[in-house]
């Protein structure tokens, strides 16, 4: 299906949101509070199949994640399945009214392992205020002007971890979608990759230099090349837009 395709169908969907039970994948029968509109992938259950498949094989119970880019929580739920009531799950969520929703979705399915940040993730060591084009509920760079531009706050992460671990500075995995911030997400989170060298999936988007990408991944530990978390790019040289990639430690690749 093409994406004008996609864009037709979603017109005639119904935007508000409310309650779903998801009908089918790994999280089916769990509640999300989205829209049909917005994130009809996710109420079907059929969205992002390849990363849950990879999650069930490499997040344990009682682990921490950390999901940047968290949009309206899917991703989140299926992790804080996987890590169960003693891990958590840390979903950062710049556009206010879609952590919001992420905080209707903890509540109906008692996540207490799930904490949500209002906030984005960037390379900045201090708390500023950008202005970002927003679409389907997500703050989103790598698309022109539009009508509506969000307003969202972002921080690095090695600046914030310290505030929000309560303590226990273990990082376990990071899950990062954050449509075109991947570089300034990663230089702001490189003091937890360089110590603890979590699992890290990356979805590229258009315009990101794949090559500082992976310079700086390298300089962080993560000597080797991703390995596509779709089975039909694995084998492929290159890193697809819009596709996830896993790097792992190099002693577990």
């Amino acid at each position: 299906m093409t994406n004008a395709t996609k864009d037709l169908i979603r017109r005639i969907l119904p935007r508000a949101n409310r309650h779903y039970r998801i009908l089918s994948g790994q999280v089916a029968g769990q509640v999300i509070y989205t829209s049909p509109r917005d994130y009809p992938g996710a109420i079907l259950g059929t969205t992002e199949r390849p990363l849950l498949e990879w999650f069930s094989r490499n997040v344990s119970p009682g682990e921490t994640w950390i999901d940047a880019g968290a949009h309206f929580g899917y991703t989140a739920l299926a992790l804080c399945r996987l890590v169960g009531p003693q891990g958590r799950v840390v979903a950062f969520e710049p556009v206010l009214g879609t952590a919001g929703c992420i905080a209707r979705t903890r509540e109906r399915n008692q996540l207490r392992q799930l904490r949500i940040v209002p906030m984005g993730l960037s390379a900045s060591p201090t708390l500023q205020t950008r202005l970002f084009p927003s679409v389907r509920g997500m703050a989103d760079s790598t698309i022109g002007h539009t009508a509506w531009e969000e307003p969202v706050s972002l921080i690095a992460f090695d600046t914030l971890w310290s505030l929000l671990c309560d303590g226990n500075p273990a990082v376990h995995g990071i899950k990062i979608d954050v449509q075109g911030m991947e570089i300034e997400v990663l230089s702001g989170m490189q003091d937890v990759l360089k110590a603890q060298r979590p699992k890290l999936i990356v979805e590229f988007h258009t315009g990101v230099d794949r090559g500082k990408a992976l310079e700086l991944l390298a300089s962080c530990g993560y000597s080797e090349p991703g390995t596509a978390i779709d089975t039909e790019l694995q084998g492929t040289s290159s890193y697809q837009d819009d596709y996830s990639y896993a790097f792992l430690k190099p002693q577990t690749v």
